[in-house]
């Protein structure tokens, strides 16, 4: 198992803000660097199954991942893929002073895609671009809740 969590500060922004834009499967697409489209299906209160097209490149190419989507609002977004393999990711979101704390974790579980061969897989390296991935799409959040900021003061003034 491969466990990564990053954190950032996002400022001027609320939890139910941030929320907002890590809810709406619209702006994904632009969050997520690997993400190419997303469907929403079956959507409940707090729940919905999810599918999201993901790029990976190289020899990988797009890979479809199927799970289950569940949310507390405002305070967290959880992500459970079945398919092609186990990955969990989540996001807690915390008030904070002129702003929201917000964490991502991912966990995945190599062994049930490549079985024994999952163990010559060199996990730190998996980590470090896990970690690269997640800070990537933290930085893109704060930069698009720094532009609806900007945007909501300006038609403000």
């Amino acid at each position: 198992m491969i466990n990564v969590t990053r954190r950032s500060y996002i400022e001027n922004a609320t939890p139910e803000e941030v929320f907002a834009a890590l809810s709406d499967p619209k702006t994904l697409t632009t969050l997520l660097p690997r993400v190419q489209k997303v469907e929403m299906l079956d959507q409940q209160a707090s729940s919905a199954r999810l599918i999201t097209h993901m790029g990976l490149g190289g020899i990988f190419g797009t890979i479809r991942c199927e799970g289950d989507l569940s949310w507390v609002e405002p305070k967290e977004i959880l992500f459970q893929v079945r398919k092609p393999l186990p990955v969990e990711t989540r996001w807690l979101l915390v008030p904070a002073v002129n702003g929201t704390d917000l964490q991502a974790t991912m966990s995945l579980n190599l062994t049930p895609l490549l079985g024994p061969m999952a163990q010559f897989v060199p996990t730190d390296a998996v980590a470090d671009m896990i970690a690269k991935e997640l800070e990537g799409t933290l930085a893109s959040i704060a930069r698009r809740m720094s532009t609806i900021s900007f945007q909501a003061h300006a038609a403000a003034a």
